[in-house]
């Protein structure tokens, strides 16, 4: 495995650059007030990259094929927890919380990589 290097450590800061400069485009372009997307909504493809990257480095494989499949999961939860609770399915409301949630597993994800890279970098 890899030791430190400073690519690594650019993967690191590499979620605060971009959330950084997403929170600069949706407030230069109100695309807030124009499209309702938030910084979130932008960060998530950056994430997955990041994801691959880290996952490369710490071991032979990559966890990409595993997170897509997480995120299919995730969808028909999304989509069975909508059909219960509201008795219909309106696509708005499904893409905006399957975005978000998403967001939010790629986060917990790149977090739980950058640990176990600190970890086999010890």
């Amino acid at each position: 495995m890899a030791a430190f290097s400073p690519v690594i450590l650019l993967w690191y800061i590499f979620p605060l650059i971009v959330f950084l400069a997403s929170d600069y485009i949706v407030t230069t372009f109100k695309l807030k007030q124009r499209f309702n997307l938030r910084t979130p909504d932008i960060t998530v493809p950056f994430l997955i990259v990041g994801m691959h990257e880290i996952s490369k480095s710490i071991s032979t494989f990559s966890i990409l094929p595993y997170f897509l499949l997480t995120i299919l999961l995730l969808g028909i939860s999304v989509v069975v927890f909508q059909a219960y609770r509201y008795r219909e399915i309106m696509y708005g409301r499904f893409f905006k919380m399957f975005w978000r949630l998403t967001f939010l597993l790629s986060v917990l994800m790149y977090l739980i990589l950058i640990l176990v890279s600190i970890i086999y970098a010890l």
